[in-house]
């Protein structure tokens, strides 16, 4: 595994720690998006919150779209 590590640092012109870093930050994304959309799912199996989440963001989009309009 160091080897590989070290060959994708030396690819990527960073140092190993540098790489490791990064791609503990991508597992961490990675893992924050699995959960936002299981989330997500669990929202929409619900129809009752999922109606009422579609009439939230409808707010908000009629609330965006005057901002955009006032500019």
């Amino acid at each position: 595994m160091a080897a590989t590590t070290n060959r994708l640092a030396q690819e990527d012109q960073i140092s190993a720690p540098d790489l490791l870093e990064r791609l503990v930050e991508r597992e961490e994304q990675e893992r924050l998006l699995k959960a936002m959309n299981a989330d997500f799912q669990r929202l929409r199996g619900d129809e009752s919150a999922w109606a009422e989440f579609k009439a939230e963001t409808a707010v908000w989009d009629a609330t965006s779209a005057d901002v955009g309009a006032d500019a």
